[in-house]
């Protein structure tokens, strides 16, 4: 059974570093950090995984973020996007929908072996699978980790520059 969240988890605010390892408990840490975005979302993934970020939930916090706030920067590395194409991935679909606010990227070279996934907010909360493959969903969440979430922010940012755009994920226009 997934873990709930206390409604009290603020990002910035609470200092605590939690465990969890089922996919719907990541599904709702992630759901909590984007809710509370204000400036960037950073999402490092090898599919897009759509357990966690292929719902309305988040969908609409991304959708929501970018309005109220238009300097707000989505960037999301994926290794391989083709399944989540294949899919219909709302995320996908509202990059878009949101091409200047939201990007996908795929990283190049050693960056696109990585096994790790991550999810940084405003570089402050961090929610960080050792490894993803295989569905593994054990993660740490943090609310405020600065000094992690910088490491992770300067690992996407290295990442970001040795990636492209990603050819599955562009609009087409007809």
């Amino acid at each position: 059974m997934a873990k709930e969240l206390p409604m009290s988890y603020k990002l910035g605010e609470t200092v605590e570093e939690i465990h969890i390892d089922g996919a719907e408990e990541n599904r709702s840490a992630a759901a909590s950090l984007i809710q509370q975005a204000r400036i960037s979302i950073d999402i490092f993934s090898q599919d897009l995984d759509a357990e966690l970020y292929n719902n309305m939930e988040i969908e609409q916090s991304i959708f929501n973020l970018v309005r109220r706030h238009p300097n707000t920067r989505v960037r999301i590395l994926v290794q391989d996007s083709r399944i989540a194409v294949r899919n219909g991935h709302r995320l996908i679909k509202l990059a878009q929908n949101l091409t200047s606010s939201v990007f996908i990227n795929t990283p190049s070279g050693e960056f696109k072996t990585e096994r790790c996934a991550f999810l940084v907010v405003d570089q402050l909360g961090i929610l960080y699978r050792v490894s993803a493959s295989n569905r593994n969903y054990k993660a740490i969440l943090n609310y405020m980790s600065p000094q992690r979430a910088g490491k992770l922010t300067d690992y996407f940012n290295e990442s970001w520059e040795h990636s492209t755009p990603d050819i599955q994920t562009r609009r087409i226009y007809v």
